[in-house]
């Protein structure tokens, strides 16, 4: 039993930063003109729309320093 939880804090620790490394982060527009910064790309059929670089950002920092740049009047609000 010892042995076992041991495999699997190794695994936990292991598989975590590649899960993380892989993250994408996007500025994304709402229907009603707030924007926010998500980690999921938002679905065109749901209304959102696609601000600054489409393929995401590597990092929140990244994204939030993108949304902050965007032209000013561009978003109705900033969420989040």
């Amino acid at each position: 039993m010892k042995k076992m939880t041991i495999v699997l804090i190794a695994l936990a620790a292991t598989t975590g930063p590649a899960l993380a490394a892989g993250a994408k982060y996007f500025v994304e527009q709402d229907t009603v003109g707030n924007c926010s910064v998500v980690d999921s790309k938002p679905s065109a059929s749901a209304g959102m729309k696609l601000l600054g670089k489409t393929s995401g950002y590597a990092s929140k920092d990244a994204a939030t320093k993108a949304l902050k740049a965007l032209p000013k009047g561009k978003c109705a609000g900033i969420v989040g």
